[in-house]
């Protein structure tokens, strides 16, 4: 027999082993091999990592955040839900968008045929135009409204400063003097405060804003501070003068009249809280006149264009022309 001289001494078939069989050599390799996840040693006496004091930590799988996923997948009407909410949410911030929308517009169309829109304030006998959600504009609506409830607290506040009074004068309480006068003075009020407030403070101030005139916010600085001063005097309660504030409180607590003192309590407490919010509303306003710019000459300014405009001052102006030149104009 011929010799090989490139035989390696056995007669082995080099492919006998199939890698890719499920031999025991396999198997041995499979145990040998390093596990890739999770590694948990630290590579501390060595290494790039070890001169430095770190440790190598491999990222692992963060448990609990593929079990919210997985519970969030499984659970697709919670989602649902709230983007149906959501979705609710802004069809009804539009339709009350659309319904100021349509409002204004209806306003500005009667505005522009030369009419007036219809008169809705106040309901029982209508004598004015009045909608802060369509003549205020959009980011000054809260602060008119504000004041708005401000002037209908008034209302009711002199309702039970009448009615706390009229317990006065009923009660026959001997150390309260001139209950009768307090009374009838409280009476006036009803009327005369209730118009006055309206008209020369609330009423500016929401023309201020429609508007935005220096003019009308120079007359709520004026009479509304006045509003606040008798709101101080109110709570006071000086006794004949129409209030039925502290000192007519004690009063009636000294001649021991229960129904007295727990009207006039609620009187005091509510006038105070009263001066309180209308300080704060008007210092509100006064920073808002600030940002804006206005001044007290622009304000003469729009008062004398005013005046001119109007009929009071064509006729003056008229009368002192005919006056100078003895024509008539």
């Amino acid at each position: 027999m011929t010799h090989n001289p490139f035989a390696d001494g056995t007669d082995r078939d080099p492919f006998a082993d199939d890698p890719f069989g499920d031999s025991a050599s396999t198997g041995q390799h499979d145990r040998d091999a390093v596990a890739l996840h999770p590694v948990r040693r630290s590579d501390e006496g060595g290494g790039f990592l070890g001169g430095f004091g770190g440790s190598y930590r491999p990222v692992e799988a963060d448990a609990d955040r593929l079990s919210d996923d997985d519970s969030m997948a499984r659970k697709p009407g919670a989602y649902a839900d709230s983007r149906e909410a959501e979705l609710q949410r802004r069809e009804q911030a539009l339709a009350v968008r659309e319904r100021e929308l349509q409002a204004r517009e209806a306003n500005m169309q009667a505005l522009g045929r030369g009419g007036r829109p219809a008169l809705n304030f106040p309901r029982v006998y209508p004598i004015m135009y009045h909608a802060i959600d369509v003549e205020v504009p959009i980011g000054d609506r809260g602060t008119v409204r504000t004041l708005f409830y401000l002037w209908l607290a008034l209302e009711g506040m002199l309702v039970l400063n009448s009615v706390a009074c009229l317990v006065v004068l009923v009660s026959n309480a001997a150390d309260v003097s001139n209950a009768g006068a307090s009374f009838g003075s409280s009476f006036v009020y009803l009327f005369t405060i209730s118009a006055g407030s309206f008209f020369l403070w609330y009423r500016p101030v929401y023309n201020a804003y429609m508007k935005d005139s220096s003019l009308f916010f120079y007359l709520f600085f004026v009479f509304n501070g006045f509003h606040i001063l008798f709101d101080a005097y109110m709570a006071v309660g000086v006794p004949g003068a129409g209030s039925a504030g502290m000192i007519v409180m004690l009063q009636c607590l000294s001649s021991g009249k229960i129904a007295g003192v727990v009207l006039c309590g609620i009187s005091f407490s509510l006038w105070v809280l009263h001066f309180a919010a209308s300080l704060f509303m008007y210092i509100r306003v006064r920073r808002h006149y600030k940002l804006r710019g206005h001044s007290f000459a622009e304000a003469k300014q729009q008062a004398y264009v005013g005046f001119a405009q109007s009929g009071a001052g064509q006729a003056a102006a008229g009368a002192y022309i005919r006056s100078n030149t003895g024509t008539f104009v």
